[in-house]
């Protein structure tokens, strides 16, 4: 796979699993095989990527990301939070879904669903 394809791929799969706490599913599995230490790692990863982009386009003017700021704002606040958050607690795992959903709404530009297509 060439460069540009490996980091089209790595931002697709960042941006799946920010949808994944955005949606609230289920972390178990992910969890039995990787531990909660390399998931928050993977998550911080994944908030970092997506970060850096919108960074880059909000610097350039760029219309690709209809609310920048307000990403920007919601990714910080989930990358910070993601660190230490215990993915027993619900009250945790709610803000964690929350900042991820706005992040996702403002990257977008549109609302996210309730809940995934059945």
């Amino acid at each position: 796979m060439d460069p540009t394809s490996q980091k089209a791929a790595r931002l697709a799969t960042a941006l799946n699993g920010l949808g994944h706490i955005a949606m609230g599913q289920s972390l178990d599995e992910i969890r039995r095989s990787e531990g909660d230490a390399k998931l928050r790692r993977l998550f911080h990863e994944d908030a970092t990527l997506v970060l850096d982009l919108v960074e880059r386009e909000a610097r350039v003017q760029s219309k690709v990301v209809p609310n920048p700021e307000e990403c920007i704002a919601a990714l910080s606040r989930f990358r910070d939070m993601v660190q230490s958050v215990d993915f027993d607690d619900a009250v945790s795992m709610g803000a964690l879904k929350d900042h991820a959903r706005k992040a996702l709404e403002a990257f977008m530009g549109a609302p996210l669903p309730e809940k995934l297509p059945e």
